[in-house]
């Protein structure tokens, strides 16, 4: 019995000894295990990417044809996780799109002439027209993040939401074609063509200038991405991206590109263009830079 108290004794001495230490490791290891994924040890990151694909000035029309373009965007972002999965992101970027227009028909607007005193048919026949169109935005994306881990080293990386952008550069450039202007007067039932100084010509005209755009538009967006860790410091992303737009670019669609008098506006303030909006989707790539290295230590 004697021998028993006294083993008894020493093993509880072993364990009230040994408990906090015990403890004490089963804390380290707690603490060394973060709560996110591996690759993503902290919370806040600054973003910067390219982007590259389908970026165009989509349009729609009952009369032209429409030649979607190629762009891209650059952009920096700021990502705040909140928890292991979701966050949020906002940023800053300049986005390029294209797209091209081109119209054979016969459009005609009825219209009076002041010199004549006579209500008139202005008819303008196109041939092969083709207009290129150019838009440069400032964007401010804001959305909601969306992480999950797949292995130590990689995870997915998912962001949506709302996307606003300011119009820098609009231009348009017609690259080819020709039109005919003639005049019918129903009064009189003559055609009358080939009379310069009345508006009523043939030719082939480059023109190019300025499109009258809204002075801010809104999309929405979503990207898809895969972050795989290069140094502690510095993580690549590379996926997809969309982005559609929901409001109309133009500040108005209304008569016609060619007016009597010879000058020429954008088809995309015409009413041969219906609405205006931009349309993205291509791949995307850059780096995630961890907040936590612009600490001081």
């Amino acid at each position: 019995m004697l021998k028993m108290n006294k083993f008894l004794s020493i093993l509880t001495m072993s364990l009230l000894l040994g408990a906090p230490e015990m403890a004490n490791a089963q804390w380290r290891r707690a603490v060394s295990k973060p709560n996110f994924s591996p690759l993503f040890g902290d919370s806040r990151y600054l973003s910067g990417g390219l982007s590259g694909g389908l970026s165009s000035i989509y349009f729609k029309s009952g009369d032209s044809d429409r030649k979607l373009g190629g762009g891209g965007s650059f952009n920096v972002d700021y990502n705040q996780f909140l928890n292991r999965n979701w966050g949020f992101t906002a940023g800053l970027g300049v986005q390029l799109s294209n797209s091209t227009a081109s119209l054979d028909g016969t459009l005609k607007y009825d219209l009076y002439d002041e010199v004549n005193k006579q209500d008139f048919t202005y008819i303008i026949a196109m041939k092969g027209w083709t207009e290129h169109q150019r838009c440069v935005n400032l964007e401010v994306p804001l959305g909601v993040l969306y992480r999950l881990p797949i292995t130590k080293r990689i995870s997915l990386v998912a962001s949506a939401g709302l996307k606003m952008y300011f119009p820098i550069v609009t231009k348009y450039e017609v690259k080819d074609g020709e039109y005919e202007t003639t005049g019918y007067y129903p009064e009189t039932n003559v055609v009358i063509h080939d009379l310069e100084h009345h508006g009523f010509t043939v030719d082939k005209p480059r023109p190019d200038g300025t499109i009258a755009t809204k002075g801010l538009g809104l999309s929405l967006y979503y990207d898809v991405n895969v972050v795989t860790k290069i140094t502690s410091k510095i993580y690549f992303f590379g996926g997809i991206y969309s982005s559609i737009g929901l409001t109309d670019m133009a500040k108005n669609h209304e008569g016609a590109m060619l007016n009597t008098d010879r000058t020429y506006k954008s088809l995309m303030e015409t009413d041969v263009i219906k609405k205006v909006n931009l349309r993205n989707i291509g791949l995307r790539a850059g780096v995630k830079v961890p907040m936590s290295i612009f600490r001081r230590r």
